[in-house]
């Protein structure tokens, strides 16, 4: 008989007899020689007996049972589970389109259902600041607000809008009781066009920009040869860890073009001065002096792998790869350095089925195929971001992650040789009325692995809008004035 729980526990022993769960008493017990994440439950002799080193365990154990609960009579079992990776993340764009704080709270519930553990949340871009400032407020008045939706909506309406410290404050508590940790993304040195359109003199130009309303990798980023933009960067930081309690940071450092760098007097007298090589060094130089002070701070860094381009990063950083064709990542994992997986073509949620079906997502192994032994003992987790420059709505939001971020929350937890796509399936179902009371709704099961001519046409549409009128132009011509 198959246990319909996500994720597949790591041990199962069944025991004779079924019984109905939801009369049974609970017991309790406790040893500190248990990993924290551990728990064990036994049901037999018409109890439930929990075993964990604290909380923690006992709340992942309370999940898994509140998923057997749905299935009405369960054999007596004991259950013996650990995840496979300690680090097991969501990440949510808000600074493309918001969620409302209801929105956002009902996918960390969603979340905690499978056990994830880390709430990446990505809060500035390009395209909006979604963060209260008390301490550079032009980062609310201009840089929150863009001139309309954008990436090709017709709503040509100004758009923007920020969380206060309040708000955050709500979704971090929210967060604690789960046992999700809350890691915010403040983007450097790219990536900042909605810093510098509200802070114009920290860019190397000091020219007055608008926010960005289409996607792209744009050349407008923060100046590495102003002395004064290293202050604003620690200022801001002091700022979000005053706000944050995590002891994790995510800093960007992905897509930053390089070309006002390369005309930049004072980006080239650093690169002089420090006997750098070129301006991806200097990228590197800039990324380690935010590390360092945010170590100083008794932090620790996440990057992009990106990042590691310029052969300079300070091992102490911890690395997202979502692209990696140089396999950099892998070199870094295999010299010692930390890693977190998020590839592009299987996590990414926000590319339609016919691109990224559910098989795909589920098959895909987060060990990585140049890793040596120390390497993959280096891999300390899986993420799968949602990207929201199409996603205008959470019903959108939902369907294009829901089953795919449950296959991610499996493969994070189960041993790979516990993993199972056809018994995942037939769980995802078990769980469905259990999302629904949480107000997710998702994608029909007939959707999850489209045949070859919804792949075909899926794959054109997104090129169709990839490669819009707007995207086009901002492709070719990423600044006008050049």
């Amino acid at each position: 008989m198959i246990l319909n729980i996500i994720p597949k526990p790591n041990k199962v022993e069944l025991l004779p007899g079924m019984v109905d769960i939801s009369s049974l008493p609970r017991e309790y017990e406790q040893n500190d020689f248990y990993p924290d994440e551990y728990y064990r439950i036994e049901i037999k002799d018409g109890k439930i007996l929990i075993a964990t080193k604290g909380e923690q365990g006992k709340f992942y154990a309370e999940q898994t049972l509140r998923q057997m609960a749905v299935m009405g009579k369960v054999p007596n079992c004991i259950i013996t589970d650990l995840p496979e990776f300690p680090y097991r993340g969501f990440m949510i764009d808000s600074a493309r389109h918001m969620q409302t704080i209801d929105e956002i709270k009902k996918y960390i519930e969603a979340a905690t259902l499978f056990k994830f553990n880390v709430f990446h949340w990505h809060l500035c871009d390009d395209q909006g600041f979604r963060i209260e400032s008390e301490k550079y407020p032009l980062l609310n008045e201009k840089g929150s607000w863009r001139s309309c939706h954008g990436f090709g909506s017709k709503n040509m309406e100004k758009y923007g809008g920020y969380y206060t410290k309040e708000e955050i404050r709500d979704i971090i508590a929210f967060c604690k009781e789960r046992f999700i940790e809350v890691i915010p993304e403040i983007d450097m040195p790219g990536h900042t066009t909605a810093v510098v359109s509200s802070y114009p003199e920290l860019s190397c130009r000091g020219v007055q920009i608008p926010l960005e309303t289409t996607g792209g990798i744009f050349k407008n980023i923060l100046c590495a040869g102003k002395e004064e933009v290293y202050e604003f960067c620690c200022g801001l930081l002091d700022e979000i860890m005053e706000l944050f309690p995590t002891d994790y940071i995510h800093i960007g450092g992905d897509e930053a073009p390089k070309a006002r760098w390369c005309n930049c007097d004072k980006c080239q007298q650093v690169i002089r001065q420090h006997g750098l090589k070129n301006e991806e060094e200097l990228q590197g130089f800039f990324v380690n002096r935010i590390i360092a002070y945010l170590k100083k701070k008794g932090k620790k860094a996440l990057c992009w792998n990106e990042s590691l381009n310029s052969g300079l990063l300070d091992n102490s950083a911890i690395i997202c790869d979502w692209m990696d064709r140089k396999h950099l990542s892998e070199d870094y994992a295999n010299k010692g350095g930390k890693i977190i997986i998020e590839e592009f073509y299987r996590y990414y949620l926000d590319y339609p089925y016919g691109m990224t079906p559910l098989k795909k997502t589920y098959d895909y192994n987060p060990y990585l195929e140049k890793l040596n032994f120390t390497g993959r003992q280096n891999v300390i987790g899986v993420e799968t971001p949602i990207w929201t420059e199409y996603i205008e709505d959470f019903d959108r939001l939902c369907y294009m992650c829901f089953p795919r971020m449950i296959a991610v929350a499996e493969r994070g937890w189960t041993s790979p040789k516990n993993a199972d796509y056809e018994s995942f399936k037939k769980r995802v179902r078990n769980c469905d009325g259990l999302l629904k009371e949480i107000g997710i709704k998702i994608a029909d099961s007939t959707e999850w692995d489209p045949d070859i001519t919804v792949r075909i046409n899926d794959q054109l549409d997104r090129l169709k809008t990839v490669l819009s009128p707007e995207s086009v132009k901002t492709f070719l011509f990423p600044n006008k004035d050049d």
